[in-house]
């Protein structure tokens, strides 16, 4: 890219009034100046290329998978010529170790980077993502990731942001599975200015399944923009999508969560639930928990719980000597800490409790 431009993402599936202002959003794309840095640990088995997704024939499907983001915010890359990180695993290989890319945004820079991820049949990568600049850094990055599960694969992804307070940062997803494929998804937003993020999942295969975490804490002025969309195609493919945050001060955030159980996808089930919790009179929360259906056979669930804390418990703890600014606190890095348990990495899920607070550093 070598002008400003004007691009729209996270657009729903199927829109609704225009007045609500939540269809979709828009940033103003950079200049480019290239990839970011990134440190990356490769495991045993799994090998690394370096290819423009559209100019390869064997990864072709990727350079059209869907994302969350959307078309007109893929076209960035096409543009950009940029060259994909592109990890294969091999049929059979379970990795015995995570494949791991920590992403370091430098300060005043406007990075794309791009990973593709091809898991053969019957193999299984866990893939952490560390997402980070300095505190003060301001600047744009992008990142997008894309892949593809053979039949039986596993795929865990473990996404954590924490960028700069004059930062926007977009993370897009979108991929594919085949029968009896599994991605697990683990997103933590620890820290960010602007950030927009979100997937597309074809659900594909006969009892392929998809299941998400993401937990966020916002304070200031942060924003978070979130667009997930579950694509079931497959007939008994299952999907769960729990997200859990504090807002506190006055910021803002979107979600849209949508669940579409196609003509063709008998038996599938799909679940979203929400968690949120409102700190502040002047944060800002909004929602779209979306379900499609053109399919009878299907089970489409949706459940929310959002609020302020009780009167009586904050008086509760405030009789033990915590101040609002310590309860905040408190309440966000019980909400981390419910999603960071989950991390199958013990390095890096330490790393996290670290981060939010939860263990000490000794």
């Amino acid at each position: 890219m070598s002008e400003k431009e004007e691009i729209r993402l996270n657009r729903l599936p199927a829109i609704t009034w225009y007045w609500l202002n939540m269809n979709e959003s828009e940033i103003t794309s950079e200049p480019c100046d290239g990839e970011a840095e990134v440190s990356v640990s490769v495991p045993d088995g799994v090998t690394e290329s370096r290819v423009r997704l559209s100019e390869n024939k064997e990864v072709e499907d990727l350079s059209t998978q869907p994302t969350g983001a959307g078309a007109a915010f893929s076209k960035i890359f096409d543009t950009a010529g940029t060259e994909a990180r592109l990890y294969t695993v091999p049929a059979g290989l379970k990795a015995d170790k995570p494949l791991k890319l920590q992403f370091a945004f430098a300060d005043g820079k406007n990075s794309l980077d791009q990973v593709a991820l091809d898991v053969q049949k019957n193999a299984e990568l866990t893939l952490v993502m560390d997402y980070a600049s300095d505190e003060a850094a301001s600047g744009a990055a992008a990142v997008q990731t894309k892949f593809r599960l053979g039949e039986n694969a596993v795929l865990r992804i473990v996404q954590i942001t924490h960028v700069g307070s004059d930062f926007s940062f977009v993370n897009d997803m979108g991929g594919k599975t085949a029968d009896n494929a599994r991605v697990e998804v683990i997103q933590l937003n620890l820290e960010g200015q602007k950030v927009y993020q979100g997937y597309q999942i074809d659900l594909a295969g006969y009892k392929s399944s998809l299941k998400t975490d993401i937990a966020y804490r916002l304070k200031g002025t942060e924003n978070l923009d979130m667009n997930y969309f579950a694509n079931h195609t497959g007939r008994k493919t299952t999907c769960d999508i729990n997200v859990s945050g504090v807002l506190r001060d006055t910021s803002s955030k979107v979600l849209r969560a949508t669940i579409d159980l196609k003509k063709g996808a008998k038996g599938a089930v799909g679940n979203e639930k929400e968690d949120v919790l409102l700190m502040d009179e002047g944060v800002r929360n909004r929602t779209i928990p979306l379900i499609l259906c053109t399919e009878e056979d299907v089970e489409g669930n949706h459940g929310a719980t959002i609020g302020r804390l009780d009167e009586s418990l904050m008086f509760y703890l405030a009789s033990r000597g915590l101040n609002r600014e310590e309860i905040y606190e408190m309440m966000a890095a019980a909400r981390m800490e419910a999603v960071a348990a989950k991390i199958p990495d013990e390095e890096t899920r330490a790393d996290v409790e670290k981060y939010i607070g939860t263990v000490s550093e000794d």
